[in-house]
């Protein structure tokens, strides 16, 4: 059992990213293997797009790094025995290195929404009480709030990522040795906020596209 806090975190955004690497073939196992056509180097943090949707825009540690292999294993390994939701031979795509991050300083606080599971109401005539089933969830964002200065590497990065429309990806080093993951649109509110008493702040949006990853350092 072990607690972590918040004190102390810093958040990431990703600045480049390295060569396409196609994705050849992947397993229905626990953990996923991806055969890919490899110059990867364990520790190296990999933007991972695939057929499968649970697996898809979503940056991964790699467990194990082989000459042509890339497994995706950690505290919580990347299960995909599941066929209905992985259909075998469908999870080709392609592999990215994230090759470098930007650090967004000044960071006041994340906040998480969505991500919660979603379901539908069924009320069958025959049953006095409805019922909820589970049919996936609801579109998962982080809302970044920082001190406005606009000299900051990090904030000009965001809003310039922002004004694209481009997809990036994220990490946030937690004080306790957790790492989180995620991938999604930035969006940028350049107006500060005002409010006496405190620091003036702008807020940063980030829109997963896929399913947010965390480990154990």
């Amino acid at each position: 059992m072990s607690y972590s806090f918040s004190d102390g975190s810093r958040f990431f955004l990703g600045k480049t990213l390295g060569a396409v690497k196609n994705i050849t073939d992947a397993t229905n196992a626990s953990p996923v293997v991806l055969t890919v056509d490899n110059n990867f180097s364990p520790g190296d943090e990999v933007l991972v797009t695939s057929g499968w949707d649970d697996l898809t825009d979503t940056v991964y540690v790699p467990s194990e790094v082989t000459f042509n292999s890339l497994t995706l294993g950690g505290v919580i390994p990347i299960d995909t025995t599941d066929v209905n939701f992985f259909p075998p031979g469908s999870g080709m795509g392609t592999v990215q290195k994230v090759e470098s991050w930007v650090e967004i300083g000044q960071t006041l606080g994340i906040n998480s929404s969505g991500g919660d599971p979603k379901f539908v109401n069924i009320d069958p005539l025959a049953r006095r009480n409805a019922i909820q089933v589970p049919v996936g969830f609801n579109a998962h964002s982080l809302t970044i709030d920082i001190g406005y200065d606009p000299t900051l590497q990090g904030y000009q990065e965001l809003v310039a990522a922002a004004r694209a429309l481009q997809r990036r990806a994220f990490k946030f080093v937690l004080t306790g040795g957790q790492t989180g993951y995620g991938f999604g649109y930035v969006a940028v509110n350049e107006m500060p906020k005002l409010q006496k008493g405190q620091p003036n702040q702008v807020s940063a949006t980030i829109s997963l596209l896929g399913k947010f990853v965390g480990y154990q350092q």
